[in-house]
């Protein structure tokens, strides 16, 4: 079947490409601010264009198929030429360089706050964009070039396309509110859990792969009351209303902490730990104001006390 070249448009790709990184329609249209019926619409059109089926929906969420997975690379290599056109032509001698930095959530206030003052107060001409969000969502957007870099944790899922340099190891630690039973203790051993919940992210996950480490490393995960999450919101909750400990990314809670809302727990080990670094694409070269926003959060990490 010949496809009309003004059948197929950038919405059509855009919705194609945000429902592979996202891994389902739902979290798509949420991400792109746009109705799960018209996410629907816009790969239903498409794959009727092409003659071909892309995905495989399931409850679990979308699949490639061998069709969707070589017409997702093309894709891709269309977003990102495009993205890079308009900005060459919106681009003046006068017009301020714009960085759009991708943070995943570890990321967004740890790091990137006191970095992103930094760049404002050194080079006033350059304005930064701050994208939060998942990682298969920012790396689609790295991929198509609507984001120049992503600053957070190594996912390892998915590398095609990007590269990843660690520039530290961020801690995952053990957070009760400040008046929980074990927040005064200057010791506390694994057993001293086994009375509360604990919140984690679920089995599969790279944070609840160490979690587990952590765990069998010491005891056996025979019964311990472990409540799996994703929600930063409903752990906050749980943990400030109840008796519940968290493992988190000290990122996450690195402003409650400083606030006194929470405290950590007295552990540290090699397996509560994780890189943290910046995810760039291998297409394109770093822009300038890239390379200055790197060099600064060097700089500022080397001067940061050791957790």
């Amino acid at each position: 079947m010949s496809v009309s070249q003004s059948a197929i448009n950038l919405r059509h790709l855009r919705a194609f490409t945000t429902v592979v990184s996202c891994g389902s329609l739902v979290s798509a249209s949420r991400l792109m601010h746009i109705t799960l019926p018209a996410v629907s619409k816009s790969l239903k059109e498409l794959e009727q264009e092409l003659g071909v089926q892309l995905l495989v929906r399931t409850r679990k969420g979308v699949h490639l198929t061998q069709a969707g997975e070589a017409f997702h690379k093309h894709a891709v290599q269309v977003l990102s030429s495009f993205n890079q056109a308009m900005d060459q032509a919106q681009s003046t001698p006068d017009a301020p360089q714009v960085l759009r930095v991708g943070a995943l959530p570890t990321a967004a206030g740890y790091i990137l706050a006191p970095v992103v003052e930094q760049m404002r107060q050194r080079y006033p001409g350059i304005k930064v964009q701050v994208l939060s969000g998942v990682y298969e969502y920012l790396v689609g957007k790295l991929r198509t070039g609507e984001i120049d870099l992503i600053v957070g944790r190594l996912i390892g899922r998915d590398m095609l396309g990007v590269t990843f340099e660690a520039l530290y190891e961020e801690d995952l630690v053990l957070v009760v509110r400040k008046d929980h039973p074990l927040a005064q203790r200057e010791r506390v051993v694994l057993d001293d859990l086994r009375p509360y919940v604990l919140l984690a992210s679920p089995q599969g996950t790279l944070v609840r792969i160490s979690v587990d480490n952590f765990l069998l490393s010491n005891s056996s995960l025979e019964g311990l009351q472990i409540l799996e999450t994703l929600s930063e919101t409903f752990s906050r909750v749980y943990v400030h209303d109840y008796d519940g400990v968290w493992f988190v990314q000290r990122g996450l809670v690195d402003l409650d902490l400083r606030l006194g809302i929470v405290r950590a727990l007295p552990f540290a080990s090699p397996l509560l730990r994780a890189p943290i670094g910046l995810t760039t694409p291998t297409d394109r070269p770093l822009s300038d104001a890239a390379q200055q926003f790197l060099e600064l959060l060097r700089t500022w990490h080397k001067n940061q006390p050791e957790q």
